[in-house]
């Protein structure tokens, strides 16, 4: 499903991911999605399938950010052991999101949110009012 909305394509984004269902993510990336983080950058949703596979996650957004068809949003990420569910990590991170003919077309994660914003060429200016789930 393709949404014309850039944010509402990143909301899906989350909620699928937290659902853990890996297809409805897939399925909002472009073939050659331009993925990067702190272990290295890639292309491919392949790199997307791994990363949800290994990290066992999930990603509350906490702040907005938009230009354009690029959208930051700070969240609070916390990691799960697989076999028991029981929490092994938490952090506030940011995630730089570039959408391209309503899909994601790169996806760039960051340890602050100043360094995401700044990397988006965007400031406080360019943040928006949480959206509704």
């Amino acid at each position: 499903m393709r949404y014309l909305d850039v944010v509402a394509i990143v909301q899906a984004f989350h909620k699928s991911l937290n659902d853990r269902d890996v297809q409805a993510v897939l399925d909002l990336a472009t073939d050659d999605v331009r993925v990067g983080g702190p272990r290295g950058s890639g292309e491919g949703r392949q790199l997307i399938e791994e990363w949800i596979s290994r990290a066992n996650l999930t990603m509350t957004p906490t702040r907005w950010f938009r230009a354009g068809d690029t959208v930051v949003v700070e969240q609070q990420a916390i990691w799960r052991d697989s076999e028991t569910g029981a929490e092994t990590g938490s952090q506030v991170v940011a995630t730089m999101f570039t959408i391209e003919d309503g899909l994601i077309g790169g996806i760039a994660r960051y340890g602050f949110l100043a360094e995401a914003v700044h990397s988006a060429r965007m400031d406080e200016s360019n943040e928006i009012d949480a959206p509704l789930a």
